[in-house]
């Protein structure tokens, strides 16, 4: 591809490509640019060149193009690539007498690659949506195959099952009323059975229906001459087909029937095979549920409700928002939570009608006199005080410490901890729900918790724009009433970490040995408490001045002793965690370019002597509480998480996920699909998932910090039939910064515009420990649909979440007139 300053001139490049090694070049190139400037003719003839040179780099197609890639040899080497590329390939070679640049690049810059569909769809998009025209119908039209459903997840929703079902056909007697008629059974357990109904036959849940098992008794002897009685519980259409779902009312004369069904199902059930749906279901809700929580950007806080006092308890903390925990810590490492989470700013929240309760809010700090002050405003709060808010804005976004959040209100109870999917009570070696319970320490710290407010950085780079606000410094006083009183004593809140399997990207392991570190002049001494190949846990002997995010460099003294082959002095590593006492720290190794010399040790170290090495493992304050709070968060978010899967050499994105209610971004995708199933095409346009997400999720390791990407979707409602119609961009797709900002202004205008913040993360292995007890249990009846579920769990390569930042962003462009939320609203809300 010739640069953009060359365009203008690709009639004379295609000219002189065949002619770059003959001795007419020269001669030909004079005449076809003897009325350009000498500049130019310098330009065009090193682009020349540069094409012209020799080029050894593979060119594989597969999952780029639009088309069947196969192998193709050159000169011993195979490329994959497919007929349009073998033909540029091809045609290029005999233009400049062999493989070049040039050749390379017409081949990577086909009009099939969809990279370029890619790019031309978007500049043609942002241009029509900038002139306020529609996309032309070629465009806008996507062929059935280009349509993406989504599978829903509901997280924290189980179906347990008392019992084992039998997938089992027998003919039986149904007898409703006064009508009788001949049904098939579904399948079949102890206590309820479902049925294959006759077209023309209705029936009103509720109602009770006599049931002869005729099938039963031509090989069996059941002397039930009055049948078994059932009643209905729902009644669900399939492919056309109705089926009653029957449970069996409790009766006298019908105790050697349950006594028959119980031996008859345990001896067929290998024969005629168990009804694993509800626990296939479990074993993806959960697999999923696993990939997601220890990588939970959003900080879930739980209120405890106490006498009318509300006050934080929890904090649920992962790697990922961990950042969040500590910025809302004082200079005594107490939370100051309880001041921000105000009884007035909750009973708004609750006050909120809508899809969800939440704000955006706005924090600093200022450090005076040894001491930590906070200031923080929500949304609310600011339109309650316009003649501050530039104030606020303008003085807080210039500081360091300037967060924005996004805040979220849920509604809990502590009966959500509890609510555990089980395997059938008959399966071998089950654990029925109710023997799953909890200690009695950790139903005692739960049993007020009633609200869990989740807090999620979106500040990103957007603080250039909040100071864009213009202040009077003779305000700045005024900016006291947002600021956060020192209470004399705090009620505790403790971080609780999310504990699945041991999700650290390697085993640490218990030593002391002697360190010794560098602080100004001075010499501090100390000993590790336990290391890894990538950090270590010191506590020194004095208390020590650093904080998260410095560097020291540290001796290991005794270790040196050991080994010549590794230096061990003056090492570097990051400072992670200091705490309250200021002697113990935890370090993570510093990159260096000839590599960390210390992790080079500790390789080697572990590798020769893991038998002989204690591992350490973290013991809660609280077991069991860590899992408590997880399934009451699960139960209870409003989150939109969606999975990237790995299929061979491409990338898809047809899984998301919903706790118990739906947040903006699941009901707007909902009355796009016309209620139907959950169409993608919003966050997919444009091969989103194969081009930039996948690309991203290359480049990241496994516990690398989420990649974050804003979607902007301007919302229009059909005149004729009602129906939404969405227009999305990424924010990468425009071109320069007035570009996106005229497209984002014209949309809150309109009262249409829908944003959202998007993290995505790289996953690592599912946590099979878990689920295993499901998956064994699977594997004795269907072995090819369990090793089906593994396979899906360990193709997830990604995990994202996306948050409604729609009104933050009417506060960074200074719309502010337009953030009354009706239009916004109206649009999920109207039916």
């Amino acid at each position: 591809m010739t640069a953009e300053d060359l365009k203008e001139y690709v009639g004379v490049i295609e000219r002189m490509k065949s002619l770059m090694n003959s001795a007419e070049f020269d001669q030909v190139f004079s005449l076809l640019t003897s009325d350009l400037p000498k500049s130019k003719q310098f330009l065009l003839k090193m682009e020349l060149k540069r094409m012209a040179q020799p080029c050894d780099y593979f060119i594989d197609l597969r999952g780029h193009v639009d088309g069947e890639v196969r192998p193709y040899v050159y000169r011993e080497k195979t490329h994959y690539m497919d007929d349009k590329a073998t033909q540029l390939f091809e045609s290029g070679i005999k233009q400049y007498g062999g493989y070049t640049l040039g050749v390379y690049e017409e081949v990577m810059n086909a009009d099939n690659n969809f990279r370029v569909i890619h790019k031309k769809e978007t500049a043609e998009r942002v241009k029509s949506a900038l002139q306020g025209g529609e996309l032309h119908e070629e465009s806008a039209a996507r062929s059935p195959e280009q349509q993406s459903s989504a599978k829903l997840i509901t997280f924290g929703h189980y179906v347990n099952r008392n019992e084992e079902r039998m997938n089992y056909g027998i003919d039986v007697d149904v007898k409703l009323a006064d009508s009788r008629f001949i049904a098939t059974t579904s399948d079949l357990s102890i206590s309820g059975c479902k049925l294959k109904i006759p077209k023309g036959r209705t029936a009103t849940p509720g109602d009770t229906i006599t049931i002869h098992f005729t099938g039963l008794e031509q090989e069996y002897t059941l002397d039930l001459p009055n049948g078994i009685q059932y009643q209905l519980l729902d009644i669900e259409q399939l492919n056309k087909v109705n089926y009653w779902r029957l449970k069996k009312l409790p009766s006298a004369h019908d105790n050697g029937f349950s006594s028959f069904l119980q031996k008859f199902i345990h001896g067929n059930k290998r024969r005629y095979k168990i009804n694993l749906d509800n626990t296939t279901d479990a074993v993806i809700t959960k697999g999923y549920e696993q990939f997601y929580l220890p990588r939970l950007n959003s900080l879930p806080v739980y209120l405890t409700v106490n006498e009318g006092i509300v006050s934080p308890r929890f904090g649920l903390t992962t790697d990922y928002n961990k950042a969040i925990w500590h910025y809302f810590l004082d200079e005594q490492q107490r939370s100051v939570l309880i001041t921000l989470l105000a009884v007035k700013r909750l009973k708004q929240l609750l006050a909120q009608s809508g899809p969800e309760r939440s704000t955006i809010l706005y924090c600093f700090t200022h450090a005076a006199k040894g001491k930590l002050y906070f200031y923080s405003a929500t949304a609310e709060d600011l339109l309650a005080a316009p003649e501050l808010r530039d104030t606020f804005f303008g003085f807080g976004a210039a500081k360091p410490s300037w967060r924005v959040f996004h805040l979220n209100l849920v509604k809990t109870t502590a009966q959500h901890a509890t609510e555990l999917f089980s395997l059938p009570e008959t399966a071998e070696k089950a654990v029925p729900a109710e023997k799953i319970a909890m200690t009695p320490l950790v139903q005692g710290v739960i049993k007020n918790l009633r609200y869990i407010v989740s807090l999620t950085d979106i500040t990103g780079n957007n603080s250039g724009y909040y100071q864009q606000y213009r202040y009077d410094p003779a305000q700045l006083s005024q900016l006291n009433q947002f600021g956060h009183r020192k209470l004399p004593q705090v009620p505790p809140c403790e971080p609780v970490p999310v504990q699945y399997i041991n999700l650290r990207a390697e085993s640490r392991y218990l030593y002391k040995t002697t360190v010794q570190l560098q602080q100004n002049d001075n010499l501090v001494a100390g000993f590790s408490r336990d290391f890894s190949t990538g950090g270590l846990q010191i506590e020194t002997v004095q208390p020590v001045k650093y904080q998260k995010g410095d560097v020291v460099l540290l001796d290991l003294i005794d270790l040196q002793k050991i080994t010549n082959k590794h230096q061990l002095s003056q090492l570097p590593y990051e400072v992670m965690a200091v705490s309250k006492s200021q002697t113990i720290m935890n370090l993570r190794v510093v990159p260096t370019d000839d590599g960390h010399t210390g992790k080079q040790f500790f390789q080697q170290l572990i590798q020769n002597n893991r038998a002989k090495l204690t591992l350490a493992e973290e013991t809660p304050k609280y077991p069991g509480l860590s899992e408590a709070l997880r399934n009451m968060y699960l139960k209870a978010l409003n989150n939109f998480a969606f999975y990237l899967h790995r299929k061979g050499i491409r990338y898809e994105l047809n899984v998301i996920a919903q706790g118990a209610s739906p947040n903006a971004l699941h009901s707007l995708l909902l009355k796009h699909s016309n209620n139907g199933p959950l169409d993608l095409e919003p966050l997919l346009k444009n091969s989103t998932a194969n081009l930039q997400f996948a690309q991203q999720l290359k480049a990241m390791k496994r516990f690398d910090s989420p990649q974050s990407y804003e979607l902007y979707i301007k919302a229009t409602r059909s005149a004729d039939n009602g129906g939404i119609s969405l227009q999305s961009f990424y924010d990468y797709e425009f071109s320069d910064e007035q570009q996106k900002k005229a497209f984002i202004k014209s949309a809150i205008h309109q009262g249409s515009l829908f944003a959202f913040r998007l993290f995505l993360s790289r996953t690592g292995r599912p946590d099979t420990d878990y689920i295993a007890k499901e998956i064994s249990y699977i594997s004795v009846y269907a072995i090819h649909r369990a090793k089906s579920l593994e396979e899906e769990l360990w193709s997830v390569a990604g995990v994202g979440d996306a948050v409604d930042i729609s009104r933050e962003l009417a506060w960074r462009y200074q719309c502010l007139e337009q953030l009354a939320d009706s239009p916004h609203q109206q649009i999920l809300l109207a039916d």
